[in-house]
């Protein structure tokens, strides 16, 4: 099932959280900076620890203060290359798979590369869909809650999974 609504990534308890990075693990929107604020002193500079990450690639890390079992970070841009279709798509992706892998079955995530400079929300919503309904599919009982970061953002999450 995918539900649409506009609480913060936070909001809720959750398997997981999908958070949108650039390769460096700095924040994508102010949404993300928030959330990395609510998991605690310390939080990023750890998952940070890692290294660099490459582009389309997705890490699995703890969860810090945050409502949720794990944070699946998404390597959507760097600092040489803006948000593109194809490295949000190749993101999600692997952060799918990686889910699965752990068998997470609830995800909450942001509308993807959405926001100045990126994707159209409409792209956005059309580019997620190819992949999130999928991974629904793909498993019993798997839920993944869509947190738009604004109204526009909810109006097109809304045509997007009306359902939702």
């Amino acid at each position: 099932m995918i539900e649409v609504g506009d609480a913060p990534l936070s909001a809720s308890g959750t398997g997981a959280v999908l958070r949108p990075t650039r390769t460096d693990w700095t924040a994508t929107t102010p949404e993300v900076r928030r959330l990395d604020l609510e998991a605690g002193e310390g939080w990023l500079e750890r998952c940070a620890a890692q290294g660099e990450l490459v582009l389309g690639a997705a890490a699995i890390t703890d969860a810090g203060q945050l409502g949720a079992e794990f944070v699946i970070h998404l390597a959507v841009c760097s600092r040489d290359e803006p948000v593109s279709g194809r490295s949000v798509s190749a993101a999600l992706r692997n952060a799918l798979r990686r889910a699965a892998e752990w068998d997470v079955a609830e995800l909450a995530v942001p509308l993807l590369g959405a926001g100045p400079g990126g994707l159209g929300l409409e792209e956005a919503c059309r580019l997620m869909a190819r992949h999130l309904d999928g991974f629904v599919a793909g498993g019993e009982g798997r839920t993944v809650r869509i947190a738009a970061g604004d109204p526009a953002e909810l109006e097109a999450a809304r045509a997007a999974w009306p359902a939702g």
